[in-house]
């Protein structure tokens, strides 16, 4: 039986084990606090998710080596600001990953190297082939996976026949996966669109109603695309599901973090304290950061990653960020598109 470790308990993590397990896969789960690991592993109630029941046959530990000893697929759904505190933990235990398949699944750009995920992986983990590495990515919350709501993902890496394969490991009839050779675009997607959704969310929180909703929408695509093809992603990714996509239902939802992130601003609200009453990581404060920096590095016009950077960091007023994009030079509306 293909053994397959999940890094991260939280609810993304419980949902692709559950999804996994139910296919009669071996899945272990890592949790890194020992007393929520011997809780999840007694209760296997996930309390973060309403009703959420974790399948019987996971074995849930907060021992690393264990839980990594014998898979032959590891996937990464942990806080991108852990991740490299993470591996350096697994550097230690001196396994052998040479021939193991790894899958990122988070969606965020580490600020202090401006790094994407599968970059510190490659970079802390030397010995692993860059053909074994994989994104998994797209417009997929966890809590409409768990109760297996139709939806679409796109798994991306660079050897044809593993992709293939591991499409079908998580494919099932109500998750329907796709491939893509573009790891940089699907992985750049997934943590990019989260400054829009804080963006979006702003503007729900201000009241200011759908036709400024929808010009940050598509101004801030427009962003997205074009930090993303700066930085190596195909523009045709980002038209995608883990571009586009990934942008809608972030920006709408009622279950995203970021989009609610940014509401909470709108209220009135600092950053500082929207963080703390949201109780899981959101992905788009640290990612705006890192992009903010990217952006005055490769020399690019960003007007509205600026603002929310300014808004998220520099605590300016919402009013006065408004005024900025809304009296900006005049323009064509294609200028700047390559």
């Amino acid at each position: 039986m293909l053994e397959i470790s999940i890094l991260g308990a939280g609810s993304w993590g419980c949902t692709l084990a559950n999804l996994l397990a139910y296919k009669d896969y071996k899945v272990k789960l890592w949790e890194v606090s020992e007393n929520r690991s011997l809780k999840l592993k007694e209760t296997k109630i996930l309390e973060s998710l309403p009703n959420f029941k974790i399948h019987s046959s996971i074995e849930i530990d907060s021992d690393l080596e264990k839980v990594l000893c014998s898979s032959k697929i590891i996937l990464f759904v942990l806080p991108s600001n852990v991740l490299r505190e993470t591996l350096e933990k697994i550097k230690m235990l001196k396994l052998n990953f040479k021939n193991t398949i790894i899958i990122s699944a988070i969606k965020g750009i580490e600020t202090s190297s401006l790094k994407r995920m599968t970059e510190i992986i490659k970079e802390e983990l030397p010995l692993i082939k860059q053909e074994n590495i994989f994104v998994l990515s797209g417009p997929s919350f966890a809590i409409e996976v768990y109760k297996k709501l139709p939806t679409a993902i796109v798994i991306a890496g660079q050897e044809n026949k593993t992709l293939k394969k591991l499409q079908n490991i998580f494919f099932t009839e109500y998750f329907r996966v796709y491939t893509n050779n573009d790891i940089k675009g699907v992985e750049l997607g997934g943590a990019l669109k989260n400054i829009f959704a804080i963006a979006c969310g702003i503007s729900d929180g201000c009241g200011f109603g759908d036709n400024t909703k929808a010009a940050l929408m598509t101004r801030g695509f427009k962003e997205l695309i074009k930090i993303g093809v700066k930085l190596g992603g195909q523009k045709q990714t980002f038209l995608g599901l883990s571009g586009l996509g990934d942008l809608v239902m972030t920006s709408f939802s009622k279950h995203s973090r970021n989009r609610l992130l940014g509401e909470k601003i709108g209220q009135g609200l600092s950053p500082e304290n929207a963080l703390k009453e949201i109780s899981t990581t959101t992905e788009g404060y640290y990612t705006t950061k890192a992009v903010y920096m990217l952006g005055k590095k490769l020399g690019l016009d960003l007007p509205i990653v600026n603002e929310v950077f300014n808004v998220l960091y520099k605590c300016k007023p919402v009013k006065q960020v408004t005024k900025n994009l809304m009296l900006r030079k005049l323009k064509s509306e294609m200028e700047g598109y390559e």
